[in-house]
């Protein structure tokens, strides 16, 4: 999955945006948009999923659909002519139409994994994969920048897109190795209560399991890596005065922040679980906030992107963990797609806020403050929630 990184939401996606002609909210969706995309249908898919003994077959077949927009961009960036008016609706329909269909299989996916690592190293397995994206990231940064210094603009980004296209099949490919643990989950229910019905019961399901409440609360207020990530490009590229190519620069680091931040992600997981890994990414998000509304400097926003890239994947590592392990296994798909769904209406809210204020501002500081607001709010909530980990072993 790490060929999504010479399509860097957070970086090279925005400055694509903005160079067709996108208005500042359309910058500001462009991080959101893949995995608010994937978000949005898990919740719809959730009730077949729990009836499924086996989902390989499942994750396989909607795996192939969900890569071939990449590849379908890309040969329309390189050979369709007189379409510049629609590029713009191209390029930001790819990680929508990617990330809807690949919604439809998340679900499985993230249940079959879960079932297959153990408790205790679920941080270490969601950080490994990580790193293994951040090795692959790092080549890409070098890769966008020379793409974008020799083929500058349309077509820079269609060779981007098949490139792209050609590690998500790589991806797709090592999961044939992939090997299923057997099913310790109650049998799933025969009986197929209406979609209206399933729906109605959530909120009754929810109510008794507080935790999971204040964990949407936090996931409603982990917003500020993303509405500042959408704007981080197009400040440090505009302050500096360096070229478009740069981003390249930036997605390196930003890498070598991921490997940083994912192995710290695994040794706390480790010992602590997943609660204590999104508290500690909150704080960096604090850090990262001010840093980059005082950087001026192109050394400055290097090492911001690095520690940008360590906080993130801290919470990425950390959420993953606490969501898994919040979730009771007999209800987990429904409980993982809720959260998820819950997600995406935050990240539509992060770059709702972050687009008006930046409309109206046209500051990154005033952005930056107001993400350092939300994560301050976060950690306030994160300290409610008791770590699962620690609580069942007390029991």
């Amino acid at each position: 999955m790490g060929g999504v990184a010479f399509l860097a939401p957070e970086t090279v996606m925005p400055s694509m945006a903005k160079s067709l002609g996108g208005q500042a909210w359309v910058v500001a969706m462009m991080p959101v948009l893949l995995p608010a995309a994937f978000a949005l249908a898990g919740l719809f898919i959730a009730p077949v999923v729990e009836r499924l003994h086996h989902f390989k077959p499942w994750v396989m077949t909607i795996g192939i659909c969900q890569r071939l927009p990449y590849l379908i961009t890309g040969l329309i960036l390189l050979f369709a002519g007189h379409i510049d008016d629609a590029l713009l609706p191209i390029v930001v329909l790819t990680p929508v139409i990617s990330g809807t269909i690949g919604g439809f299989g998340v679900v499985a996916w993230m249940e079959m994994v879960t079932r297959m690592i153990p408790e205790r190293t679920r941080a270490s397995g969601w950080a490994v994969r990580y790193i293994i994206q951040a090795c692959i990231g790092m080549a890409a940064g070098t890769v966008i920048h020379h793409v974008l210094t020799h083929y500058p603009g349309r077509q820079g980004y269609a060779y981007l897109h098949l490139t792209t296209f050609g590690f998500l099949m790589l991806s797709w490919l090592s999961q044939f190795f992939m090997i299923e643990s057997e099913d310790i989950r109650p049998k799933p229910r025969e009986s197929r209560e209406s979609y209206s019905s399933y729906l109605k019961s959530l909120p009754k399901f929810l109510s008794g399991h507080p935790e999971l409440i204040r964990f949407i609360a936090v996931r409603f207020t982990g917003l500020g890596y993303l509405m500042i990530a959408a704007f981080l490009t197009l400040h440090a590229l505009q302050l500096t005065g360096r070229p478009e190519a740069d981003e390249g620069r930036f997605v390196t680091m930003q890498n070598i922040g991921t490997i940083v931040g994912s192995s710290l992600a695994a040794w706390l997981g480790y010992r602590s679980g997943g609660r204590l890994a999104l508290i500690v990414s909150r704080v960096f998000c604090v850090i990262v906030c001010f840093w980059a509304s005082w950087s001026e400097t192109f050394p400055s926003f290097l090492a911001v992107y690095a520690v940008l890239g360590c906080g993130l994947f801290l919470d990425r590592v950390g959420d993953l963990t606490l969501a898994a392990e919040l979730c009771p296994p007999e209800r987990r798909s429904t409980l993982q797609a809720v959260l998820t769904f819950c997600n995406a209406g935050s990240l539509l809210l992060a770059v709702a806020i972050s687009g008006q204020i930046y409309t109206y501002t046209q500051s990154f500081q005033y952005v930056a403050a107001t993400a350092a607001a939300f994560a301050m709010i976060s950690i306030f909530i994160l300290r409610t929630i008791p770590e699962p980990r620690g609580r069942r072993r007390s029991q």
